[in-house]
This record gives C-alpha cells, sequence and structure tokens, in this order.
C-alpha cells in the first residue's frame, strides 16, 4: 500500500510530470474563464460556488507544486554559496527523488571530492616542503663538502678544516651538539666542537673518561643511540657526559687504524637518525681521514725537504745536521769551522707596513745575495722570517768575520738608495767550534742570540 501512494506520489515524479502537472493545475483557471465568456448557458449558475472553491483548490495546488520545484533550487543556491565561500565540510541536506535530489547529492559528492582533493594537495605541499628542506640540508652539506675538498687541496691549516666541518655538521639533523675528537698518544684532544661548554670539554678529556671514548675508538664503525634504542657501543655515561638524548658517533681513520671520532646530537624526542644523515657522516669523516693524511704526508714531507721554498736555500733543519757534520769533520781534522747569522732587524715592522709580497721580494733578493758571496763548500740557509744562516768550513772566526763584513757591505751597497723608512737593517754575528761550543744548535742560538743582542745595542744606542 505504501509503494502504491508512492508511486501515486507527485513527490515520485520528475521535474517535468511536476511541471506539466502545475501548468495543468493553473491554466484551469483561464481555461474556465474562457468558457464561461464564450459560453455563458455551459456552466449552469447553481454550480458556480462549486466552480469557484475547486479553480481556487486547483490554483493552490498548482502554486504548491511549483513552489516545491522553486524552494529546493533557492536552498542549493544559497547552499553552494556557503560550498564557495570555502566551508567544504558543508553537505546540501535535500532528500528527494527527482532532478534536484540528484543535483543535490552530486554537489555533495563533488564537494567531497574537492575536499579529499585539497586534504591529499595539503600532504602533498607538507611532503613537498619537508623534501625541500632536507634538498636543503643536502645542498648545504653539500656546499661544507666542497669547501673542505677546497681546504684540502689548499693544503690550509687543519684547525680550519676542523671549523668548517663542525659548522657543517651542526646543521645536519638538528644537531644541537657537535664534536670532532683525536686520538694523541695515550691521551684524546678536543680538535673542534659546537654547543659544549668548556667544562663538559674538560670533564670529557678527564684521564678517568678516557675509556669510554678508547672504547668508541676501537670499534671503528659507526655507533647511533635514540632515546633508549641503541646500537651498542655508546654507554649511558658518555651521553651523560654530552649532554644528549640522541647522539650519532662515526669513527675517523688514518692509514686504515682508528685515529679519532666525529658525533653529532640532540635533545629531541622520539627523533630518529636517517640512512642520510649516517650517509653524510660517513662523507664527512671520510673527507677528514683525507684532510688528516694529506697534512700527516706533507709533513713527512716538508721533513724530506732540505731547500726553502721561497729563496731556493737550505732550509733549518738541513743546515743543522750539516753544521753538525762540519762541526764533526773540523774535530777529526783539527780544522776550524764557524758559523755566521744574518738578522734582519726590522723584518718584522715591514711586513707589517709593505706586506708580504714585498717583503718576500726582498728575502728573495738577499738571499740571491748570499749565495754568490760564499764558496762551494759553504752552506746558506733561511732559519726563520728574516734569519739567515752560513756554515763556513775550514774557516776560523776572524776569517769568518771577514767574511760578514763584505756580506755586510753588499747588503747596504744593494739598498743604499732605498728610501730610509723602506731600508732594511742589517746586522751579522759569528761563531766558531770549538770556541763558542761544540753542538750546532749551541751554536747557532748563540750566533743569532748574539745578532740580535747587537740589534738591541744599537737600538738602545
Amino acid at each position: 500500500m505504501a509503494n502504491m501512494s508512492k508511486k501515486l506520489s507527485i513527490a515520485s515524479r520528475s521535474l517535468r510530470p511536476q511541471l506539466i502537472i502545475a501548468f495543468c493545475l493553473m491554466s484551469i483557471i483561464p481555461i474556465l474563464a474562457l468558457l464561461n465568456f464564450v459560453f455563458p448557458s455551459l456552466l449552469p449558475k447553481n454550480y458556480l460556488l462549486t466552480i469557484i472553491i475547486s479553480i481556487i483548490i486547483m490554483s493552490l495546488l498548482g502554486f504548491i507544486v511549483v513552489k516545491r520545484i522553486v524552494d529546493p533550487i533557492i536552498k542549493i543556491n544559497s547552499e553552494v554559496k556557503v560550498i564557495a565561500s570555502g566551508e567544504l565540510s558543508h553537505q546540501i541536506n535535500i532528500a528527494r527523488e527527482d532532478e534536484i535530489g540528484e543535483l543535490s547529492h552530486s554537489l555533495n559528492q563533488l564537494t567531497q571530492r574537492i575536499k579529499s582533493n585539497m586534504d591529499e594537495l595539503k600532504i602533498y605541499g607538507e611532503r613537498t616542503k619537508e623534501i625541500n628542506l632536507q634538498i636543503n640540508r643536502q645542498v648545504i652539506a653539500l656546499n661544507g663538502l666542497l669547501q673542505i675538498s677546497n681546504l684540502i687541496t689548499k693544503s690550509a691549516h687543519l684547525k680550519d678544516v676542523y671549523d668548517v666541518v663542525i659548522s657543517k655538521l651542526a646543521q645536519m639533523a638538528n644537531s644541537s651538539l657537535a664534536i670532532l675528537i683525536f686520538k694523541k698518544d695515550e691521551a684524546f684532544e678536543v680538535a673542534a666542537q659546537y654547543g659544549l661548554g668548556e667544562e663538559t670539554v674538560r670533564c670529557l678529556m678527564m684521564a678517568s673518561n678516557s675509556g669510554l671514548l678508547f672504547h668508541l675508538l676501537a670499534a671503528s664503525k659507526p655507533f647511533l643511540k635514540v632515546d633508549d634504542a641503541s646500537q651498542g657501543g655508546i654507554s649511558e655515561e658518555f651521553m651523560r657526559l654530552l649532554g644528549a638524548r640522541n647522539l650519532l658517533v662515526y669513527p675517523i681513520l688514518m692509514q686504515g687504524k682508528p685515529y679519532g671520532i666525529i658525533a653529532i646530537g640532540n635533545l629531541m624526542e622520539k627523533f630518529k637518525y636517517s640512512n642520510d644523515d649516517v650517509e653524510l657522516m660517513s662523507i664527512f669523516a671520510k673527507q677528514l681521514s683525507i684532510a688528516v693524511e694529506n697534512d700527516f704526508l706533507a709533513q713527512k714531507v716538508r721533513d724530506l725537504e732540505v731547500k726553502d721554498a721561497l729563496t731556493g736555500l737550505f732550509n733549518k733543519r738541513y743546515i743543522t745536521v750539516r753544521f753538525e757534520e762540519e762541526i764533526l769533520r773540523a774535530i777529526s781534522l783539527q780544522e776550524p769551522c764557524s758559523f755566521v747569522a744574518v738578522v734582519l732587524a726590522n723584518i718584522k715592522e715591514y711586513r707589517r707596513a709593505y706586506g708580504d709580497a714585498s717583503t718576500d721580494d726582498i728575502l728573495v733578493r738577499i738571499a740571491a745575495l748570499l749565495k754568490s758571496s760564499i764558496r762551494e763548500i759553504d752552506r746558506a740557509a733561511r732559519m726563520e722570517d728574516g734569519v739567515f744562516g752560513i756554515v763556513v768550513p775550514q774557516r776560523n772566526k776572524r776569517q769568518a768575520e771577514h767574511v760578514a763584513e763584505q756580506i755586510k757591505d753588499k747588503l747596504n751597497v744593494a739598498y743604499q738608495d732605498v728610501d730610509a723608512k723602506k731600508k732594511i737593517q742589517f746586522n751579522l754575528s759569528v761563531v766558531e767550534n770549538p770556541i763558542d761550543g761544540s753542538d750546532s744548535v749551541v751554536l747557532m742560538r748563540k750566533a743569532m742570540e748574539l745578532a740580535g743582542a747587537a740589534v738591541v745595542a744599537e737600538g738602545e744606542a
């Protein structure tokens, strides 16, 4: 019965039949009026009241049908405006089985789909932002690696390399601390650090805590400790000393052997180091290994060198050994052996005033003059900045002083036309074995002290 009434109901019809019904109901009025006007005798007078009442009822029914069609459309319009203002969670609640009901249902589906797409776009936006941050961190890290490689190529001081490494590591993985530790004999040294106080560094370097570092160094593998989860090797005491909740430690090798450790950490909760963080740490560790090995090999090369790179004269290490050999030879052959020190008194002031390039040019010219002033068996060397030395075998102190006077005269002649402000002040001293000593180091030190004392005396005079 309910299904029958539903089928017979206007609500079960589509809009077109409803409009036809409304048209029919609303058109009865003019039709009856027309009939009454054209055929006045067609409608009996005693039925006039009934007919008027029927017309009014039919007109109201037609109006209701039309209103039932128009009102939902107006409502849909207002609801769509609400959705268009940004309220995507808003729903159009029109329960009808005609086209208007289908339209409201379709609009709800469309709104839901748009909302779903907006949520996905938001998620993608967050992911894109995170990816961009990761890319930015990677770019910064790679820039740091290039900077480190450039420093290594230029043979920069290791301290500069350490500082760059620590500054770049401090930008990795939200790090609040970074530390670089190297083994020195049976102890350890903090080469560089970030985010740690002096007291923390002092406690870390105490002999009682060296066992913690030796344990990490001996393992020669990376360690992770995140909150309570650990990859082994990092003790709670070490974490407490550094004041970190999360820690990533990576070994530094030199010639395949453990040489130091590098570590980063933070105090964040529910934090986890990514594989990229571990990979970047390994690259930084390898770069440090290269820098340390490069410096070690460069030092070896410097130890083997016998010539000064700037002047072409022998260096201090070589001249010390050669002077010792000449002393031993002179003792065995009962011959004299002397040493002449040439000191440029105002070299530091000159370098500050006129720069390194001008000062180096002076040193090169003086070195050339010394070369041309000595015999083949004599050996001239650049001892320090502004200090030259000449080993004079087979000559006693008086003879060596004569050589020194000749050199001084040549130096004065070479710089006699130079402006007084730019003039270099020279001072020479002579020592002889065995009168002034029998050890090369002692004799050279005494010669330089005599030259320095003479310079002070001239200045005071």
